[in-house]
């Protein structure tokens, strides 16, 4: 069976528009959901950009789960504003409901967009 792409918003974006990080603490603000398919059914390649509105550096963190108790986490600096976005998560494949989120060590100044292609076809 051929694949198909289908290029998609992030779920929590509104209309594609940037997601404000507001939380400072687990479980985050919630970036993506993923298809419910399962590999190698189906599944949603992530990817994700980052911009501060602050004049300092700050630090956050993405998380990616299936449950609170499976998180795994990349942790990375945001340069200050005015240093241009900053590439975060580069096509990674995620699907059964996992959710990608992310906090920040300071609310309400980074924000957060990208774009998804939903894969579906993958198996022989």
């Amino acid at each position: 069976m051929p694949q198909t792409f289908t290029a998609m918003t992030l779920s929590a974006a509104t209309n594609g528009a940037p997601i404000k990080i507001t939380a400072t603490a687990t479980p985050g603000t919630t970036i993506h959901t993923a298809t419910t398919s399962d590999m190698p059914e189906g599944c949603d390649e992530v990817w994700l950009w980052v911009g501060s509105t602050s004049a300092a550096v700050i630090n956050a963190t993405l998380h990616i789960s299936s449950g609170a108790l499976d998180a795994q986490s990349i942790n990375f600096n945001v340069p200050a504003a005015y240093n241009g976005p900053i590439s975060v998560l580069q096509g990674h494949r995620v699907c059964d409901g996992v959710v990608v989120t992310a906090t920040a060590s300071v609310a309400e100044r980074i924000n957060v967009w990208g774009n998804v292609n939903r894969i579906s076809g993958q198996g022989t």
